[in-house]
């Protein structure tokens, strides 16, 4: 039997929210259309509301889907023009509804958790596809029920599983993909700490595990256990709780990342939190420094180091937060050495936190608003800052939620929380036609010669530049 993860993940939550999906085999209206004049060789298949992806196994593009009937499904996408290859029902089992997550795959295996008792059960059968085919190509014989979703480990070879194995303890179970067979299992991990970049596939090995004061507990390559660290241990005190939110990154040989900080009543004191670096051959603290790494996930979208250091009180009042007063400074972090690089005061300190509707140009330039109100691109790798140019056409990130059937847990009144999707803005966030000029890693990715993207509408496709 499953247990209820908690469902207060952080006020910030660009990746948290508070549980079990059935999905029907159903046959979908395939709507693949030419995107504009302007694209040629483009399509957008508005068949699809992507929520977790795109992800490349082999030649195909895999995506996590809502059908019209509000049940997932796992669906291979056909780059060339966008028609779906084969769909398959997807399970989010236990998975913390306020944590997105993405498809996995290792060479022309994906894996996919079908539904094993109905959409009110937890219940899944673990199963191999073959990418190209969506033909079954392996499945494990014991249903499971997971606590969270599975990550590629062990430096790529195994898919790894975190499962229920009592009502109340977790094991994290390696499955080898050509024969979906086990190769062993650690106990204790609970919930993956780190969050994938869009596009890429989550191979975290940081955990925390089932046990009731917060803790974590890091995999080696070999799927070993290499140490076990209380989170007070590591961020020097009680306060820090990853049930109040988390972001965690994998940089070399170190753990980067925040963890949430406890409110007082309705209240967050903003300026305590911390990020840290922490080996994860040892599990010792090579650094630390004031601010949340990336605002809390916020600004996930790009890919230099960053924390976001405030001040002020945050405020909740039932499902809203207000940060009115409190001001943000962004500094550039050298990950390796924990040293601060750059500093820049900006605006905006809840929009930048909540992530939706910022604008940015690619991996390492967003629009900031300076204390002057004027705005400006940040390279964020060196802080400087350049101009906007009139009718420059940016990308923006939205975080939406999504309805489904789940099983009691794995969801809040049935919704849960998707994977970003983006679409072309203006430098202050407001929707413009056109299309941006770049094709960041963090928003689609490359097959065919073409780059793919999840948006509100669809799963849309350009070609790449000859």
């Amino acid at each position: 039997m499953a247990i209820t993860p908690p469902t207060d993940r952080s006020w910030l939550g660009r990746w948290f929210m508070p549980v079990g999906v059935l999905v029907v085999a159903t046959a979908v209206a395939l709507v693949v259309v030419a995107l504009n004049s302007g694209s040629p060789g483009g399509w957008k298949n508005q068949s699809l509301h992507v929520v977790g992806s795109p992800v490349v196994s082999g030649q195909v593009a895999v995506v996590l889907n809502v059908t019209p009937t509000h049940e997932l499904a796992i669906s291979g996408v056909q780059p060339s023009n966008g028609s779906v290859v084969w769909s398959h029902p997807f399970s989010a089992s236990e998975i913390t509804p306020g944590v997105a997550f993405t498809p996995v795959a290792i060479g022309n295996t994906v894996l996919a958790l079908a539904p094993a008792a109905g959409s009110t059960n937890p219940l899944v059968n673990v199963e191999g596809v073959e990418s190209s085919t969506g033909k079954v190509l392996w499945t494990i014989p014991q249903q499971l029920v997971l606590s969270d979703a599975p990550v590629v480990c062990a430096a790529g070879r195994y898919f790894c599983l975190p499962v229920f194995i009592s009502s109340t303890a977790t094991a994290l179970v390696a499955v080898d993909p050509s024969t979906g067979s086990p190769a062993g299992s650690v106990q204790g991990p609970d919930r993956n700490m780190a969050v994938a970049p869009p596009g890429a596939m989550n191979d975290s090995a940081l955990w925390e595990t089932s046990d009731s004061a917060p803790t974590f507990v890091q995999t080696s390559a070999t799927g070993q256990k290499a140490w076990t660290e209380s989170v007070a241990s590591l961020f020097g005190g009680n306060q820090y709780n990853p049930n109040y939110g988390w972001d965690f990154l994998v940089k070399g040989p170190l753990d980067i990342g925040s963890v949430g900080v406890a409110p007082s009543g309705n209240t967050e004191q903003m300026g305590n939190y911390k990020t840290v670096g922490i080996s994860t051959s040892s599990g010792s603290v090579e650094w630390s420094v004031p601010g949340y790494y990336l605002c809390g996930g916020g600004l996930q979208f790009l890919t230099s180091d960053l924390v976001c250091r405030y001040t002020g009180s945050a405020h909740s009042t039932g499902s809203s937060v207000t940060m009115s007063g409190v001001t943000l400074t962004l500094d550039g972090l050298n990950a390796s050495l924990g040293a601060t690089t750059w500093s820049e005061q900006v605006l905006n300190a809840q929009a930048l936190s909540l992530g939706t509707n910022v604008a940015f140009t690619d991996g390492t330039h967003v629009v900031v608003q300076l204390p002057s109100s004027r705005r400006v691109v940040l390279n964020v790798e060196n802080g400087s800052s350049s101009p906007v140019s009139d009718n420059e056409v940016f990308w923006c990130e939205q975080l939406p939620f999504y309805k489904v059937s789940t099983a009691q847990g794995a969801s809040v009144n049935g919704t849960r929380a998707s994977e970003p999707v983006f679409r072309a803005c203006s430098a202050s966030g407001a929707p413009v036609s056109g299309q941006p000029p770049t094709a960041p890693s963090t928003v689609g990715l490359n097959l065919d010669g073409k780059f793919i993207w999840p948006t509100a509408t669809g799963l849309q496709a350009v070609p790449l530049p000859s």
